[in-house]
């Protein structure tokens, strides 16, 4: 009986931390998951460096080591892409500390939005956010944020996109994320809804996620050949898919999600589907017009 109330308040522990203020996220390299490098603070302006302390303070109020960590990833992230005027920054699915190499439809995707976007005469710089570490607290988290329960990380990012235009005024942030990690762009875009320099697209949201859209969201639930099950909650073809590879035998629609779990339609690349350049092009012209 003490074990399991020890175990029991532990958990309670565990899930309140992760629920009020979760570990601070990282931006990174989105192809490679690098860090971004440091460099020297002197390059950076004071106004720029007091700004970023005072925003991870207002988060991390008690604890002065996220205060000092978040603080040098928002310099690096500014120090990355102070020179363009475009970033698209990625959050992977799962439990999102995966990179964009582990996402190779996406990774065919962001090319081709970032091939376009060039063309248009826009400099562009792709990063990843990492919103969570591999580890109980992370997963914890993870599941808090996914489920929409907790605005931590959402708030977290907002605040970190603020700070860029704060002193990047003219920067245009395109958010875009696959399967769990639509949630945490949508929430972005909840927290920022009348913001014309922030837009999001958005692959295979959870079923249980009822999608915040607008004209600067593109929110898709099927790549135009199957619905997807793991967005429309089609639990039955999920289960034949994976009563199928059991038997080594191919599901009829590729998809997984968390990398193993067969869920027909969660597939999603640039190549492959039609619909997928049918609708985001237009997006891309109505939101990034010509430079």
């Amino acid at each position: 009986m003490i074990i399991a109330a020890i175990l029991i308040i532990a958990l309670i522990v565990l899930v309140g931390l992760s629920w009020q203020v979760p570990e601070p996220g990282t931006i990174r390299q989105a192809r490679t998951g690098a860090f971004l490098p440091a460099g020297s603070p002197l390059e950076i302006p004071q106004l720029v460096r007091e700004d970023a302390l005072a925003t991870a303070k207002s988060l991390h109020r008690r604890n002065r080591n996220k205060q000092l960590r978040m603080a040098a990833d928002m310099l690096a992230t500014y120090r990355e892409i102070r020179d363009g005027d475009v970033l698209i920054l990625f959050n992977s699915g799962g439990y999102g500390w995966s990179n964009l190499d582990k996402s190779s439809g996406d990774a065919t995707i962001i090319d081709a939005i970032e091939i376009n976007l060039v063309n248009r005469g826009r400099a562009v710089t792709v990063l990843s956010y990492q919103r969570s570490y591999r580890g109980l607290r992370g997963l914890v988290s993870e599941i808090l944020n996914a489920g929409a329960k907790s605005i931590a990380k959402p708030k977290e990012l907002a605040l970190r996109i603020s700070f860029l235009w704060r002193h990047l005024p003219d920067l245009r942030v395109l958010l875009t994320a696959e399967s769990n990690g639509t949630v945490m762009s949508n929430q972005v875009m909840r927290l920022m809804p009348d913001e014309p320099r922030l837009s999001s697209i958005e692959f295979g949201p959870p079923f249980w996620y009822d999608s915040y859209l607008n004209e600067r969201v593109l929110n898709l639930r099927s790549n135009g050949k199957v619905p997807d099950a793991f967005s429309y909650g089609h639990w039955g073809s999920s289960i034949m898919a994976n009563f199928r590879a059991l038997f080594g035998k191919s599901s009829k629609a590729p998809g997984k999600v968390l990398f193993y779990i067969g869920a027909p339609g969660h597939d999603y690349n640039w190549d492959d589907y039609p619909l997928i350049r049918e609708r985001v092009q237009p997006f891309l012209d109505s939101n990034f017009p010509q430079n």
